[in-house]
């Protein structure tokens, strides 16, 4: 029977998960700037961000909760690592650093040969071209989150299988990031079928964005309760 501290971390996330669609609901309906999964500095954005912010602080709780020795272990500083890597991701969610960085480069004559290779020359699109950019540093946070999940969740198979449900919906949004602009005529000469076709683009990654933060956060809430559990059934202290 679950706990009282799993019960609460499931109707957690059940809420989110309902937030989760409701903003797809909405946006899909048409959804009002404050809401709007295609802007910038609103809602959704702060939304994510926390989300994002929850699950480091519960790295840092699972770093926390595992006995002592395997702390010390070679993997000890994994979840340490993890933990700084999503308050990163959540500080750049809320600054849209990745895409700043991504403009300041395409300003270089080496962002002049990529425009034209990549974009057809369209300067408009340069905010999209980020997850070419980026993709080798991507790869590598996907390559230590799915060493994370094996080497630290085997046990746990339903934390598991939510984390790496969480990497796929992760992988899945950068992928979705750019071919919805890289092959479509130039954004100054779109037209209602071009609008609308990004529309439903930015609709699935925003989606698998959302089901991504959610997921991983998920997996990483209730890994610490099964730690907690364990912990208990072996009669030590959590973090001993």
């Amino acid at each position: 029977m679950p706990g009282k501290a799993e019960i609460l971390a499931l109707r957690l996330l059940l809420a989110l998960v309902v937030v989760d669609v409701l903003l797809l609901a909405v946006n899909v309906i048409g959804a009002p700037s404050f809401l709007d999964l295609d802007q910038e500095r609103n809602f959704p954005t702060w939304y994510s961000s926390a989300k994002l912010l929850g699950a480091s602080m519960a790295a840092l709780w699972c770093w926390r909760l595992e006995p002592a020795e395997r702390r010390r272990g070679a993997g000890g500083l994994f979840w340490p690592l993890a933990a700084v890597l999503f308050a990163v991701l959540s500080m750049d969610e809320t600054a849209t650093a990745h895409e700043r960085l991504a403009a300041l480069l395409m300003s270089g004559s080496a962002g002049v040969s990529l425009r034209t290779r990549l974009l057809g020359g369209d300067q408009l699109k340069d905010a999209f071209v980020w997850p070419v950019l980026f993709a080798p540093l991507a790869l590598a946070i996907f390559g230590f989150l799915l060493y994370l999940l094996w080497e630290r969740m085997r046990e746990d198979r339903r934390s598991l299988i939510l984390g790496l449900l969480g990497c796929a919906a992760f992988l899945l949004a950068m992928m979705l990031e750019g071919p919805a602009v890289y092959t479509s005529p130039p954004v100054a000469a779109w037209g209602a079928a071009e609008v609308a076709r990004y529309r439903l683009f930015i609709l699935v990654e925003e989606g698998a964005e959302l089901a991504g933060t959610t997921l991983m956060l998920a997996a990483l809430l209730l890994h610490g309760v099964w730690l907690t559990k364990v912990s208990r059934e072996e009669g030590n202290p959590a973090g001993s």
